[in-house]
């Protein structure tokens, strides 16, 4: 896996915010209170679902390791089973009846696939995985998102976007040779990509949104001083998203839709998103958004999700 954990705290803002020369309505509704789906012993997250909770996929550490972590799924009304029969693994995205996760064998990342119908390894997809180390990967149809990262000092990052249908690449972000940065694979889903940068030394966190069919990015706006991390996206768009100040504390999720940024939970006190969310159209205009809840001073992480309609 690779990620960093941080503490942030966020401020309250209301009416129009102005970052720029960008005006953003900030609209008000009655506060979500999210509801515990994973719980268990040990830590959870990068979880992923498929709609109505058919099935949730997600990373479980191991009893007595709980720096090493199985993949693991759970259907509606069934115990959960593991999915990586070696190595390490971590979470991905589920299209369908498919499952792509991070699969770490002898000091390799690469990105494997799963059927949750057959609850069988169904290989790796073409034209993904390098000697590099690829991790973070969403599906949605043809549409692969994941993350790459080579070297160490500095770890070298891209945002990859491939489609196994025509075999087409596409780096929608890159940062070489550049010191205390990071750049986080987000979600694809239908026409739309997102994906997190972050400075560590100047803590200025951004959020993007990619259209696939035009090609075109949009670097969502943010009151000055704050942190925006860790997106999911629908397949029409909207964009839900952790923001913060720095500090751990008073973390609100948020949603971004047609230039209109909606509060939608806070988490309590020393809470924050340890690493992702995910977006699951339900049909209806209902979305459930999954994120692993991380207790900033024990390190404690469960799957929660809120239900936004």
């Amino acid at each position: 896996m690779v990620f960093h954990r941080r503490g942030w705290r966020v401020g309250a803002a209301a009416g129009v915010v102005v970052v720029g020369l960008v005006g953003v309505a900030t609209a008000w509704a009655t506060l979500l209170t999210p509801e515990p789906v994973v719980t268990a012993k040990g830590r959870q997250f990068t979880a992923s679902a498929a709609p109505g909770g058919a099935n949730v996929a997600y990373a479980q550490s191991r009893p007595g390791h709980p720096d090493a972590f199985d993949m693991y799924v759970k259907p509606a009304g069934l115990p959960r089973y593991k999915v990586n029969r070696r190595g390490y693994a971590f979470g991905g995205g589920i299209d369908g009846t498919t499952l792509i996760y991070q699969s770490i064998r002898n000091g390799q990342s690469d990105l494997r696939l799963f059927d949750l119908a057959g609850r069988t390894g169904s290989g790796v997809p073409a034209g993904v995985n390098t000697r590099r180390w690829e991790w973070g990967p969403r599906i949605s149809g043809d549409w692969i998102l994941f993350g790459r990262a080579w070297n160490l000092r500095p770890r070298n990052w891209q945002i990859v976007l491939h489609n196994t249908s025509t075999s087409e690449t596409r780096i929608l972000d890159e940062r070489i040779n550049r010191r205390h940065t990071e750049l986080q694979p987000g979600q694809v889903n239908g026409d739309y990509a997102v994906w997190g940068s972050v400075n560590f030394r100047t803590h200025v966190d951004n959020v993007f949104l990619y259209q696939i069919s035009t090609q075109t990015t949009t670097r969502l706006p943010k009151p000055t001083g704050k942190l925006q991390y860790f997106p999911s996206v629908t397949a029409g768009g909207d964009v839900f998203y952790a923001r913060s100040g720095v500090g751990c504390a008073h973390v609100v999720l948020r949603e971004y839709a047609s230039g209109v940024d909606t509060p939608l939970a806070v988490l309590p006190r020393g809470y924050d998103v340890g690493f992702n969310t995910y977006a699951v159209d339900e049909g209806a205009g209902v979305t459930s958004v999954y994120f692993d809840r991380y207790q900033c001073s024990t390190g404690k992480r469960h799957i929660y999700k809120i239900t936004v309609s």
